[in-house]
């Protein structure tokens, strides 16, 4: 029994002093390696694209002969009934012995053969542009998937920092409201207050209480959806942090972004210019008029050539001594194919109408991306400006309330609703400084310009 409670004790002790866990630290540029490593999207399009690849080396095959070699041994039985073996010798029969009524041959084969299309009405050029414009439109995809993993992420880290600053302003909240309760409580013993004071007091500091409850769960949720997106462990702890981001928060540098982005058709020329979206369908186009090639090609004759050597004797050892040498052409004119080509060549030309309307769409999504994110950029500016008005406004409000609280010409009424509405400025404060980040962030990705 002593044992046991003297291993106990060793156990508590132990954990008392064991150094706390080291977090590791998350900062945006770790989040983004991450993600551009992991995320399902990015596997998937880099997949397709190195499936595309293995398409050109395929249409490039198209113009190489096929080479195939042969080899075999055939032998064959035959039977008869038995009988005498008569050979004549000038008039005369002679016998040469019975006859067992069975025959057998044996023949040995070899060769080599190769064929080559020389002509298929154009279809092998096209096939193989094709190729090479589906991998082009495919190594787009990628790099937009790219762009877009990496401003989703941008999004969520932001969002987690967005929430922690929350955290912080609705402890330094409950951490006044408590200090306050606590003189209350003081002055209210000394008959300087009434107990409605404290009352009122109590209310408040239990409702900053909630509040940062809820602000602590959404910050939690925040990370995990973060971890979820990356890939990792959602249990897992890190620290986020990151100076380059909480600079870029404060920076009011909306005036140098205004005359970077003031020409709209400029930017709408730079967006088209470098979106690789853009570029995809616009090589999906070209590649749906090689389509229409590729169908017509069925009006057109096909020519091939082929040759062959081959070797075959009935003794194996022999082999040599018989030799083939084949070779010719081969033209095929096609004459009625039950209207299969007329209809490929309709169907294609369609799809070629369609891809060239979806050029035209995409065409108008950049436009618009373009004066949303102009938009947004200003109207989170505006925010991120009568934020910060509205704080400085708040934190004078807060201490005049609080003095004439303190010398008793003011009510605590008076000084509850100062402290909600600088708790409220703070926290409109980090939200548009937030927004204004993330808005920044979205001219970029619509415009299309960096690479991942």
């Amino acid at each position: 029994m002593k044992l046991t409670s003297f291993l106990t004790i060793l156990i508590l002790v132990a954990a008392m002093t064991a150094p706390a866990q080291v977090k590791t630290s998350m900062t945006l540029q770790t989040a983004l390696t991450v993600a551009l490593e992991k995320n399902f999207n990015i596997i998937s399009a880099a997949n397709a694209y190195e499936s595309q690849k293995s398409s050109v080396t395929s249409a490039y095959g198209n113009f190489l002969p096929s080479v195939s070699a042969n080899g075999g041994w055939n032998r064959s039985q035959s039977w008869q009934p038995a009988g005498m073996n008569i050979q004549y010798i000038n008039g005369e029969p002679i016998s040469l012995g019975a006859t067992s009524g069975i025959t057998t041959s044996n023949y040995f084969n070899a060769g080599v053969s190769a064929g080559v299309t020389l002509f298929d009405g154009f279809s092998m050029p096209a096939r193989l542009n094709r190729a090479l414009l589906n991998e082009s439109s495919s190594e787009q995809n990628l790099l937009r998937t790219r762009q877009n993993v990496v401003y989703q992420t941008q999004g969520l880290y932001l969002n987690v920092l967005r929430t922690k600053s929350l955290v912080k302003v609705n402890e330094d909240n409950l951490k006044s409201s408590r200090q306050q309760l606590d003189r209350i409580v003081e002055s209210n013993k000394v008959g300087a207050v009434a107990l409605a004071d404290v009352y009122r007091q109590q209310v408040t500091t239990a409702n900053a209480e909630l509040a940062l409850i809820q602000a602590e769960a959404t910050y939690d949720n925040a990370k995990t959806t973060l971890l979820s997106y990356l890939s990792l462990d959602v249990y897992s702890e890190y620290d986020y942090s990151d100076d380059s981001i909480e600079n870029e928060v404060k920076a009011m540098d909306y005036e140098q972004l205004k005359t970077q982005y003031a020409d709209y058709n400029r930017l709408v020329k730079q967006a088209l210019d470098t979106r690789a979206d853009f570029k995809a369908v616009q090589f999906q186009k070209q590649g749906a008029e090689k389509d229409i090639m590729m169908a017509q090609s069925g009006y057109w004759p096909t020519v091939s050539a082929s040759a062959g050597y081959s070797l075959g004797n009935s003794d194996l050892d022999k082999i040599t001594d018989k030799k083939t040498l084949s070779y010719g052409l081969n033209i095929s004119i096609p004459i009625f194919s039950g209207y299969k080509t007329s209809v490929a060549s309709q169907q294609a030309q369609l799809s070629s109408q369609i891809a060239d309307e979806q050029v035209r769409q995409t065409q108008r999504q950049v436009q618009a991306d373009v004066k949303k994110a102009l938009l947004d950029l200003e109207s989170a500016y505006k925010q991120l400006d009568v934020t910060v008005k509205n704080v400085q406004s708040a934190t004078e409000d807060q201490r005049i309330a609080t003095e004439r609280y303190s010398l008793g010409a003011g009510t605590l009424l008076d000084q509850l609703t100062a402290v909600a509405n600088f708790t409220k400025a703070q926290s409109d404060n980090v939200n548009a400084s937030y927004n204004y980040v993330y808005a920044k962030q979205e001219m970029k990705y619509v415009l299309g310009a960096d690479k991942y």
